[in-house]
């Protein structure tokens, strides 16, 4: 099963850009990116997800070993046995998934730029409650969508209320809090699946398997990422770890930062 997707970019190229947007985003967050690196004449892979997309409609949505094969699926189908050189791009949620998808795929893209969200999070008591807080109530805003008639509704504005008043962040036009999804099934696995047994925890001791270049935003109450996150790609002479002067959308605040990155990752792949 495939994921929404579009291809687009030089279809000839031997380099396939894939870029993994978040909550509470489409596709459309890359549109200025993408525009951006048009010059570099490769081939672009901009994936959705359901409820994110008006193509696909799930009502449970999908855990995150689910997404993560059907990321996989869906970048073999537009690969079809060319074995290109890919560079993974990713935001937010899509950070996350892309680390999954490095943890049990590895080494088979070559090069990932994360923003904003590192694979290890600070858990200081303050930044862990925050974090938390909001994370429970945009899985409860999920829950709530699974009630019949009036359920979609109610959750959709939980959400929309925390997301103005409380985060004081952008509100997509057409938001449902149907895609809250991945708050539910990460609570799932951190307060259930994995409280006896470790090893079952998102990400647990992942290490990336190619370099990572990972960009921040300081201008944020707290951070996406720890200390420990910084020490490990400084193992990796090739990663680099970048704060900019941005809130979460780094990509739409500081985006000729980002262009200028995958521009230099480009280049080091045609090498």
């Amino acid at each position: 099963m495939l994921l929404p997707y579009e291809h687009t970019g030089n279809k000839n190229s031997n380099i396939l850009l894939i870029f993994l947007h978040g909550f509470p985003d489409t596709m459309r967050l890359w549109d200025q990116t993408i525009t951006g690196i048009q010059k570099s004449d490769v081939q672009i892979l901009n994936i959705s997800y359901p409820n994110y997309h008006q193509s696909q409609n799930l009502k449970f949505g999908l855990d995150f070993p689910e997404v993560v094969k059907r990321i996989r699926s869906t970048i073999e189908h537009v690969d079809n046995g060319q074995n290109l050189k890919k560079l993974l791009i990713t935001h937010d949620w899509g950070a996350f998934y892309g680390y999954l998808y490095d943890q049990k795929y590895p080494q088979t893209v070559d090069d990932i730029i994360a923003l904003d969200v590192g694979a290890q999070v600070d858990l200081s008591l303050k930044s862990g409650l925050l974090i938390e807080s909001y994370q429970i109530t945009f899985a409860i805003a999920f829950l709530l969508t699974l009630i019949p008639i009036i359920g979609e509704f109610f959750g959709t504005l939980l959400a929309r209320l925390y997301m103005k008043f409380i985060l004081r962040i952008p509100i997509p036009q057409n938001y449902t809090a149907k895609i809250n999804y991945p708050y539910f099934y990460f609570q799932k696995n951190l307060l259930f699946d994995s409280i006896l047994n470790k090893s079952k925890k998102f990400l647990y001791r992942y290490k990336p398997s190619v370099p990572v270049v990972f960009i921040y935003g300081e201008k944020k109450p707290f951070q996406f990422h720890s200390a420990r996150w910084q020490l490990t790609l400084s193992q990796n002479a090739d990663s680099e770890f970048i704060a900019a002067k941005t809130g979460h959308w780094i990509q739409v605040e500081q985006s000729d930062l980002v262009i200028n990155k995958i521009i230099s990752r480009i280049a080091r792949l045609k090498k």
